[in-house]
């Protein structure tokens, strides 16, 4: 090969080497999503001023591991033919599919065209051009899911307040800009009067701008009305944010079904009967009073009794015997125990003023006062006969003379 042909095939080369633009990747659909399958196009432009591009192919393929592990092409070659004039041009398409765990971001791919160059002469054979180009970009973008991912919020009480947090994450491959977190208290989606309350804050919370994988939470005082109703609430939660992003979950939690006991008692015939009402709206399971030790009062024989079930306005008694220690007080302590409709167990201690007829409060039998006068008359009759033993004794011998 004589050196004009070989450089003017060099030239011819170079020339016709520029046969695509660097930047972004064309796509079918715009934007990509994660779980898309899509073409791909890159345009194939004949610079080579009037040299022809023969059996023009191009292939596509990753530039490194993580576009590989994004993006799986489906048809990684496509053929052009020939491109014979300068400045037309071909596309080339290639399928692919999008990963569906693929985060958001863009992906680099290395184009590579191959053709066949004009043959200079007989006795040389047409070269095989090869021209690269690299770091085309595939941009993806992300679909982003804002959960729920744990809460503080379990049993609560009525008329209690709670500090309670709220951790969310994005599950997603997308980003979410200026993410809220609005918490509905109604606890229905309606507009009807709420039974809880988020103190010193509204019920919209901001998390901040979330990429894939992040997380971020709330921290708030819940506080329960009294009028609560016992029972499981799922209060709606709303993640939105830029671009019309929007998801529903909801936050559980229950209500117990907490309740509260009136105390009075009855003194009679020496016997302290304590009496124990309940005055809340729920059931109480298990009721049970004891009388602790105490600095006002001796408790004699059991210290504790067992009531049962009590429902919303149902009340039982209790016997005890007490007896008020000298010089002491006279408010006298109560533990109620009893187990709630979440099956929690409570404990509640009462202050009850108990003034008693004596020192003691026992309970007694009839039978033991019949035994004690029996005993009485027997010793009566006993001294009687001792005393007038002599008079007796001659009343005797008389009788026994005649």
């Amino acid at each position: 090969m004589n050196k004009f042909n070989l450089i003017l095939i060099i030239v011819s080369t170079l020339l016709i080497a520029q046969v695509a633009s660097a930047g972004y990747l064309v796509t079918e659909t715009a934007p990509v999503y994660p779980g898309d399958t899509t073409y791909v196009y890159f345009v194939v432009n004949n610079t080579g001023f009037g040299q022809f591009l023969n059996d023009v192919s191009v292939r596509l393929e990753p530039k490194d591991n993580a576009s590989a592990n994004a993006v799986t092409i489906l048809d990684d070659v496509y053929s052009l033919g020939t491109i014979e004039n300068w400045g037309d041009q071909r596309t080339a398409r290639f399928k692919i599919h999008v990963n569906p765990d693929a985060a958001e971001g863009d992906y680099f791919f290395n184009v590579f065209i191959y053709y066949r160059g004009q043959q200079i002469s007989s006795n040389t054979p047409a070269p095989i051009v090869t021209s690269e180009r690299k770091d085309q970009i595939l941009t993806i973008k992300g679909k982003p899911l804002v959960v729920l991912l744990n809460s503080t919020l379990g049993i609560i009480e009525p008329m209690s307040v709670n500090k309670e947090t709220l951790k969310f994450k994005n599950t997603g491959t997308g980003t979410v800009q200026n993410a809220v977190a609005e918490i509905d208290l109604t606890g229905t989606g309606g507009s009807s009067k709420s039974s809880f309350s988020i103190l010193g804050a509204g019920t919209k919370f901001s998390l901040g701008n979330l990429k894939a994988g992040d997380e971020a939470e709330i921290t708030f005082d819940l506080a329960v009305d009294i009028t609560a109703t016992p029972g499981v609430y799922n209060l709606p939660l709303k993640i939105t944010g830029l671009n019309n992003y929007s998801s529903d979950n909801f936050v559980g939690l229950v209500v117990a079904g907490t309740t509260n006991f009136e105390i009075s008692y009855q003194e009679s015939l020496g016997s302290f009967s304590l009496n124990v009402l309940n005055t809340g709206i729920s059931p109480a399971s298990s009721v049970s009073v004891t009388l602790p030790r105490q600095k006002n009062f001796s408790i004699t024989g059991s210290s504790s009794s067992v009531l049962g079930n009590l429902n919303s306005g149902d009340y039982t008694s209790a016997i005890f015997q007490i007896a008020k220690i000298p010089g002491a007080g006279n408010s006298l302590e109560v533990d109620i125990q009893y187990t709630d409709t979440s099956g929690q167990r409570h404990t509640i201690t009462k202050y009850l003023p108990v003034e008693l007829s004596s020192t003691g409060a026992k309970t007694s039998s009839g039978s033991t006062s019949t035994n004690y006068a029996v005993l009485m008359l027997v010793v009566v009759a006993l001294l009687v006969i001792y005393w007038q033993r002599s008079k007796i004794s001659t009343y005797f011998r008389k009788q026994k003379g005649k």
